[in-house]
Formats: C-alpha cells, sequence, structure tokens
C-alpha cells in the first residue's frame, strides 16, 4: 500500500490500542497489542509518518534507529547487586535501563505526555548480538525487568533485504508477533505531501512530467544508483536555500542528491528551462491582472513541460500567500486567547487589545488582496489554457493545499 494509506492504518492502530474501557483497562490489553512493523525500501517518509500522528493525536514520540546502538546501550548496563533468597545473600546480576526506555520515561516528565510513540527504524538490521534482545522486546516490550510505559505504542520500522545488506529477516515466529505493514514508493501520495510542504516547484513540476524519475533503486556495475523521496526533498531544501542566497544550482549540487546520472541530467536541463520561465513569465503581472493578448499567445505557444513549470510556479506564489494569512490569522488569536486569560490591568490590556485590532483590520485587507490576486490568476489560466490539464493541476494544487 502507499504510505498514505498505511498512515491510516498505524494512527487507527495507536487509537485502538490507546482506548481504554469504564474501568481504565485497556481494550485490547498491552501484551496483546502487536508491534507495528512499517516494511518498505528507504527514503519514502516513514519517520515523517510517525511526526504527522502524534502530532494530529498530540501524543509524544520517542525515535531510535537501531544501527547506532550496541547491546549495552539497547539493553543496559550490568552491575551486582546482593539478593538474600533464604536464610542467604547473594551477588546477583542485574542491568541498568536501557537508553532507548530511560529516553521515553524522560520524555514522560519533561513533557507530562503520558501517551505517545515509540519509534524504533530499522529494527531488522540490528548487530546479531542484540537481536535476540530485540525479538524478545517486540514480544513482551521489556529489555530485562524494565518495560515500555503503558500508553506507550511500539511502531518499528525497516527495509527488505535488497536494499540493505546488514537486513535480518524475521522468521515467522517473530512475524506472527507483529502487525506488519507494507508500503510502496507513490507519486501521487507524495505530491500532495509535497504541495503542502513547500517542495520546490521546479521538483514537483518535472516529477509530473517525469514520474517514473520519483523513485528508482537500481544494481549496476558501477554500484547501486537510486533516487528517493528523501533525496528529493533534501535536494529542494538546499536549492530553495541556494536561490535565496543567490548560489547556482547546477549539475554537480543535484547530483549529490540524486544517484541515478540520467535523472539527474534530466532534471538539470529542466531546471535551466524552469529558471527562464520564472524570469520571463513574470508571476506578479499575471495576478495584477496586467496581461496584454501578446503576453497570453507567447504563454501558449510553450511546451507541456513549460506549461506545466508556469502553473505549479503560480501555485506556489498564490500558496505562500494565502498561508501567510493563514498563520497570521491563527497567531492573531492564540494572542487574544492569552490576553483574555491574562490579569494585567484594565488599561494595559485595551491597549494591547487595539493592537491586535489593527492587525486584523490589515489582516482583512491583505486577503482581500490575496482573493483578488488569486482570482486574477484562475482567470489567466481559464483564458490561455481553458478546460485542460495544466488548468486542472493549477485546480488541484490551491485545493490540496490546506492554506489556499
Amino acid at each position: 500500500m502507499n504510505i498514505k494509506k498505511a498512515t491510516e492504518h498505524i494512527k487507527n492502530t495507536v487509537i485502538a490500542y490507546l482506548e481504554k474501557d469504564e474501568s481504565g483497562k485497556f481494550f485490547i490489553p498491552v501484551e496483546k497489542q502487536r508491534p507495528v512493523f512499517l516494511y518498505g525500501p528507504p527514503g519514502i517518509g516513514k519517520t515523517a509518518v510517525m511526526e504527522q500522528i502524534a502530532r494530529e493525536m498530540n501524543i509524544g514520540l520517542v525515535a531510535y534507529s537501531m544501527t547506532h546502538h550496541t547491546r549495552q546501550s539497547a539493553i543496559g548496563l550490568p552491575f551486582i547487586t546482593k539478593k538474600k533468597f533464604g536464610d542467604k545473600e547473594y551477588d546477583v546480576s542485574e542491568y541498568t535501563m536501557s537508553e532507548i526506555l530511560a529516553s521515553v520515561y524522560n520524555y514522560i516528565e519533561t513533557t507530562g505526555k503520558k501517551e505517545g510513540i515509540l519509534f524504533l527504524d530499522e529494527i531488522n538490521c540490528v548487530s546479531e548480538t542484540l537481536a535476540p534482545s530485540m525479538l524478545r522486546f517486540l514480544q513482551y516490550k521489556s529489555f530485562g525487568s524494565h518495560t515500555v510505559p503503558d500508553g506507550w505504542v511500539i511502531i518499528t520500522a525497516g527495509n527488505p533485504p535488497e536494499y540493505n545488506k546488514s537486513v535480518r529477516e524475521y522468521d515467522i515466529a517473530t512475524l506472527d508477533r507483529i502487525k506488519k505493514i507494507d508500503v510502496e514508493p507513490d507519486y501521487g501520495v507524495w505530491r500532495e505531501y509535497a504541495v503542502n510542504n513547500g517542495v520546490h516547484s521546479a521538483i514537483i513540476s518535472f516529477l509530473d512530467v517525469k514520474s517514473s524519475c520519483f523513485y528508482s533503486i537500481e544494481n549496476t556495475p558501477a554500484g547501486k544508483r537510486f533516487v528517493t523521496a528523501r533525496g528529493w526533498e533534501d535536494l529542494s531544501r538546499m536549492m530553495c536555500l541556494y536561490e535565496r542566497k543567490g548560489i547556482a544550482i547546477d549539475s554537480e549540487l543535484i547530483e549529490q542528491y540524486l544517484q541515478v546520472p540520467a535523472v539527474t541530467q534530466d532534471f538539470t536541463d529542466f531546471y535551466s528551462a524552469f529558471t527562464k520561465i520564472k524570469t520571463s513569465f513574470e508571476p506578479e503581472k499575471i495576478f495584477n491582472g496586467e496581461i496584454s493578448e501578446s503576453f497570453k499567445e507567447e504563454t501558449r505557444t510553450l511546451n507541456i513541460s513549460q506549461k506545466i513549470g508556469l502553473i505549479n510556479l503560480l501555485s506556489d506564489y498564490i500558496s505562500l500567500e494565502t498561508k501567510a494569512c493563514v498563520e497570521e490569522s491563527a497567531d492573531i488569536k492564540e494572542t487574544l486567547k492569552l490576553l483574555k486569560a491574562s490579569d494585567i490591568a484594565q488599561s494595559e490590556k485595551a491597549e494591547k487589545y487595539e493592537v491586535q485590532r489593527e492587525r486584523f483590520n490589515k489582516l482583512k485587507d491583505t486577503v482581500e488582496s490575496t482573493r483578488n490576486r488569486l482570482s486574477n490568476g484562475v482567470k489567466f489560466i481559464n483564458t490561455v489554457f481553458g478546460n485542460s490539464p495544466e488548468a486542472e493541476i493549477f485546480i488541484s494544487n490551491i485545493t490540496l493545499n490546506k492554506s489556499s
């Protein structure tokens, strides 16, 4: 399944595991709550899913990559303690609390959140010495005498062996104790995420035309060649920063994130054409309604890649403006809420209310301006492209973007 569907399944699992009856007991006993195992290729957003679920449910999240752990750090260190059995006292080996479990308890103390997700990434890549203890952990949710706190759901993730030589395949006995969810890369699902998270419009435009370049892992005589969703997103962040600083973006930068030479070359060429569109077809003129017939005709002569690039560029501009409006509105509401609850003098409170009133009036003007600019953008696209796939892309972008 795709990562969006997997997210729904994981969220529903967490809801079910945290559900309690009238007496306060979990409907599904802790020992029967199978850890979730998210299984799929690298770089498709498994960690981002955990952050999203924790944020939406307002629960805690503690994440660990198991490849970074030794047996000692995961399980704890041994120490000698005294125990009395009958009339005799003995030296007995015990273990300190696992670093992983200690992090959960520390998180609870720090945040006060008693429910959450313990996310263990690359769970099937643990060392040979740690593997038996991890299998026991998946079954009993404990390292030695220390257990995961009630209310914390264990979610794990791992890659198939074809992507990682360190993978240890689970036997049936282990698989029968976990809730396995297979995930696969899906550009359509990632695109929705990209539109809402500011991924560079050149990347979205390129993948709209060449979606086959979205995700690829292949073995070649020269070694592994790959392109992942993580690579595209990380490249986007760097591109945005380079553009902001006026640093040139070239193939040498792009190939650091896209490890398939053909994709690197294709995207480099596309980005070069995209930057020309950005300078030639000034979005401000379109949003201000300053468009001539010759400008419209020139737009109609663009090839499909250029048209999609322009559409996504326009979507970016309007999405940034709507996002600013939404964030300003939320900040005003939060400020008013805090101001209402404060115990400062009425005269001072009145002054602060007046400041927020001025902010709100400015926001109303901005919203009206943004609405008009969006209207001009839609009018331009309808006039130039009519009822076409290009127009549908613009409407889709505006609809997918939560701020818009």
